[in-house]
């Protein structure tokens, strides 16, 4: 691999093939110049992001934010990457690194940001909100900072974001007021709060994510199967089958979109468990 360009002593932009790559590992920009070749071995972590243009503004960030900065997002992707276990995709570190840098400024201007989402995030995701946290105390403790808990919820959602390959930010804010929405449609239709420490309501939220997923990939089908299942559901459990009505109707009303039998069999199914045992 060819150095393109030294980003500082820790970050180089390198060719490799026909490809833009960016290496960090500590020290291996000191003493280098543009032209010099750099081995694999070399190298701690190497990034391939999918454009140029995301490429050069990885290189950007790396050549101006502060060491330390950089170490902390290392450290927060690591610790994700031990709870959910699994690597994470590339574009979490520059999307981080370019959320710290902004945070930061934002924090010494005084400037506080509550996130529309904070509720969600932390009963719907709480997976991904303790790693905010995490991060949240690597970043006031390592950088002397005092940010505050809504800061959790911002990196929380960037992992959540991570569900996607879509790295669609938008697309994730939608699809998590979305699920609030639909159990919001659900405490007010049955007139009870639900329990969030529950399995069925776990279950409830997990199907949820997939659902609305789902939903705003939408494919309009080619008919609406008759579901032999659908008929007896409906009889069965008279007020989910109205639950799901009302689901069905903020869908069409507010995304335009219509829902097969089999889905409406599925809501209602997890519907009843979630009702059926909350007091």
């Amino acid at each position: 691999m060819k150095i393109k360009q030294i980003l500082n002593n820790n970050a180089l932009l390198l060719s490799k093939g026909s490809n833009e790559v960016v290496a960090v590992s500590n020290g291996i920009g000191f003493k280098r110049k543009v032209g010099d070749f750099v081995d694999e071995s070399e190298v701690d972590k190497i990034f391939v992001l999918d454009t140029h243009e995301l490429v050069e503004h990885f290189s950007y960030l790396l050549n101006k934010v502060p060491q330390k900065h950089i170490a902390v997002v290392f450290e927060i992707v690591a610790h994700a990457e031990s709870i959910l276990g699994r690597k994470m995709n590339d574009y979490i570190y520059l999307a981080l690194i370019d959320h710290l840098d902004y945070a930061i400024r934002r924090y010494r201007d005084g400037v506080a940001v509550r996130s529309p989402l904070s509720w969600e995030v932390k009963h719907l995701y709480k997976v991904e909100f303790e790693i905010g946290l995490f991060g949240l105390n690597v970043i006031n403790t390592k950088l002397d900072l005092e940010m505050d808990e809504e800061e959790a919820v911002m990196i929380g959602l960037h992992f959540v974001n991570t569900q996607s390959d879509d790295k669609n930010m938008q697309q994730t804010l939608r699809a998590t007021g979305m699920i609030q929405d639909i159990l919001n449609i659900v405490k007010y239709q049955f007139k009870i709060e639900l329990d969030e420490s529950s399995i069925n309501y776990m279950r409830f939220v997990t199907h949820l994510k997939f659902f609305v997923q789902r939903v705003l990939e939408y494919e309009e089908p080619n008919e609406m199967v008759v579901n032999e299942l659908h008929n007896l559901m409906k009889n069965l459990y008279r007020d989910a089958y109205n639950c799901v009505q009302s689901i069905a109707l903020y869908l069409f009303e507010n995304f335009n979109r219509k829902i097969t039998q089999d889905e409406e069999v599925y809501l209602m199914i997890h519907i009843n468990r979630v009702t059926q045992r909350e007091v």
